[in-house]
């Protein structure tokens, strides 16, 4: 039966700047690329444990690209101070840490292209190793 996530796809307006944001600002090793015709127009990310962020540029330029439903996504990591940190040293501005409802820390981002995305690290205490109900507070 179902697994795990296996990825999530972005469309974006430039891969080379999604490639230099995710790869070489985030960290996240590129594990293949598609190419057509020998142009690239895809890559995709690897997350570890066969889970990865998959993108495409837009074929058309002329068209912008567009919010398909997706309010964002999250990846976590284990020291959310060092990757703040890191992200300051190469100019990607991140909210605050905050301990969420849930009680994981959080901090938010976009991508070149708007993408909203949200960074983990869980705690003892958060709701995704334990299971149970948050009572939301936004």
């Amino acid at each position: 039966m179902l697994k795990r996530l296996a990825h999530v796809c972005l469309n974006v307006a430039d891969i080379h700047e999604t490639i230099d944001f995710y790869c070489n600002k985030l960290g996240l090793p590129v594990k293949f690329k598609f190419e057509k015709s020998g142009v690239l127009f895809g890559v995709y990310f690897d997350l570890g444990e066969q889970t990865y962020l998959e993108a495409f540029q837009v074929r058309d330029q002329q068209m912008p690209v567009i919010n398909t439903g997706i309010a964002h996504f999250c990846l976590e990591t284990d020291d959310i101070d060092a990757f703040i940190a890191d992200m300051a040293t190469k100019g990607v501005p991140c909210t605050e840490k905050t301990l969420g409802c849930d009680h994981s820390w959080q901090t938010w981002l976009k991508d070149p292209d708007g993408n909203n995305f949200e960074l983990h690290q869980y705690t003892a205490r958060s709701t995704q190793l334990l299971g149970g109900v948050v009572q939301a507070d936004w």
